[in-house]
């Protein structure tokens, strides 16, 4: 994650920066080696709040762009990999065959700008190409259980943070503070709060994995030892001393039952 911006200071861009307008139409490779697949080209860019580009769409198939089929490619399965020769070029591990076979990536908000219903939550998560880890099929006898990807992260880079008092912090100022974990990566989002009966905050309600939005499991984070930070353009920042697997294995937060399970579903961060 690119530091943020001192208004005063303006932005200077670095070496692995790259314009969005640059993205577009660049062609999508299988490999950096000279006979790699040409898979798709990228026609579009998914933007999410909070993370920045989730997503690439990907134009496969068809001549010209007519019988061509859209694919939505999680941003992170891409690699701005270095050829032999020192040339760089967007690579996918997966085939044009795979993308041809995924769901094809349909924008649609609602009924009233579309004139088709609005996707479910599961349907848009569908419409997601799974990603090929592995670059060569691999042999079942060999192994049991593929491998996941792990997600790809950049560390935030905290110079000039200072801590944050977090009494006196409302909901609505809490919602959106992005959470860091350990090795200072991003893990999630505060979503809600849940308040005790007489009005302080009980916990956060952290929004952790998913996708564009889609499928995050909400997990109950006790208020108690809570490490905020901002930064010198006032925004705020919350650190755990926990890992994105840690919050991801904890007990789903329910607002039915969390009266009389709190204790349960509540992880309390340890400083």
């Amino acid at each position: 994650m690119t530091p943020p911006t001192v208004l005063s200071q303006g932005y200077a861009n670095d070496a692995e920066d790259t314009l969005v307008t640059k993205l577009l139409n660049q062609t999508v490779y299988s490999s950096v080696e000279d006979n790699a697949e040409e898979i798709g080209n990228i026609k579009d860019i998914v933007v999410s709040s909070g993370i920045g580009i989730s997503a690439v769409v990907v134009s496969v198939g068809g001549f010209l762009g007519v019988g061509s089929k859209d694919v939505a490619v999680d941003f992170h399965q891409l690699d701005w990999a270095t050829r032999p020769d020192g040339s760089r070029r967007w690579v996918l591990e997966s085939t044009a065959e795979d993308l041809r076979a995924a769901p094809a990536f349909i924008w649609s908000d609602s009924v009233e700008n579309t004139g088709a219903p609005a996707l479910t939550s599961a349907e848009q998560e569908a419409q997601l190409a799974p990603g090929n880890p592995n670059a060569a099929p691999v042999d079942p006898t060999l192994t049991t259980d593929a491998p996941e990807r792990a997600a790809i992260t950049t560390p935030i880079d905290r110079t000039g943070f200072t801590n944050l008092d977090e009494k006196g912090l409302t909901a609505d100022q809490l919602s959106g503070i992005p959470v860091y974990g350990i090795n200072d990566e991003q893990i999630g989002t505060i979503g809600n709060v849940v308040n005790h009966s007489d009005g302080t905050i009980d916990a956060v309600i952290v929004d952790v994995g998913g996708f564009l939005g889609l499928g995050a499991k909400p997990v109950a984070v006790g208020y108690d030892n809570l490490a905020f930070s901002t930064d010198t353009s006032g925004n705020r920042y919350l650190f755990l001393n926990t890992t994105r697997d840690q919050l991801e294995a904890q007990t789903e937060y329910n607002p039915d039952t969390y009266p009389g399970e709190g204790d349960n579903q509540r992880m309390v961060i340890t400083p």
